[in-house]
């Protein structure tokens, strides 16, 4: 039972960063008039294929992009988290160190017209400094099925016992005719020397996707 207690209290602080970090993303952003800013959608096609099955993550409106993401062994949904933001969380017991289980959270969110992606990552990584306390940020330009996107790693402030500990967020956006979406998904763990828990972030990294609502 102790792990049960203590992983959902690390669920909660996974989900604390991940929405402290997102919150200001879209409205800190400049919005621009012009509707070519970035691809507009993405296909499977433009994603990066892995092994391990997709889990589809639930809209809360047809217009939205279709997000899915690998779900590896032994990671069990945690959907009693679920929220307008908060779109999806996991966690793997299995890895647990010190009652402690590595956590990744997804967020979703949206503001009307284009926002320029590069202000978009911006705010994201204000947001991690100032709302946060995270450290030691490095940014990797990437892109996800096509799409501009960015992975930080930091450090994490201390969380209750939780001694500080390293954490990556990776933040697309995606671009509807007259919308923006800024999705983050942030993964942690307590023993991010762990193989299989590295073996498995990069699948679950490396894998998601971001589709356009018509794909």
């Amino acid at each position: 039972m102790l792990i049960g207690v203590r992983t959902a209290v690390v669920a909660l602080a996974a989900i604390a960063l991940a929405a402290t970090a997102c919150t200001r993303v879209i409205d800190d952003a400049r919005v621009v008039a012009a509707p070519d800013m970035g691809k507009a959608g993405a296909t499977a096609d433009d994603c990066t294929k892995v092994d391990t099955p997709l889990t589809t993550i639930p809209s809360l409106a047809d217009d939205e992009p279709v997000l899915k993401i690998p779900q590896p062994d032994n990671w069990q949904r945690v959907s009693m988290l679920d929220s307008p933001l908060i779109r999806f969380t996991m966690r793997n017991a299995s890895l647990a160190r010190d009652a402690f289980a590595p956590t990744v959270v997804v967020t979703l969110e949206n503001h009307p017209g284009i926002a320029v992606p590069a202000d978009v990552f911006d705010a994201q990584q204000d947001a991690l400094r100032t709302g946060v306390g995270a450290t030691n940020l490095r940014v990797t330009e990437t892109t996800l099925c096509s799409l501009p996107a960015e992975i930080i790693d930091y450090i994490t402030p201390p969380l209750g016992i939780l001694p500080p500990h390293p954490a990556r967020v990776l933040c697309a956006v995606l671009h509807t005719e007259n919308r923006t979406y800024a999705m983050t998904m942030t993964v942690q763990s307590a023993d991010p020397g762990n193989q299989t828990y590295q073996r498995d972030a990069e699948t679950i990294l490396s894998g998601f996707q971001m589709l356009s609502p018509t794909a």
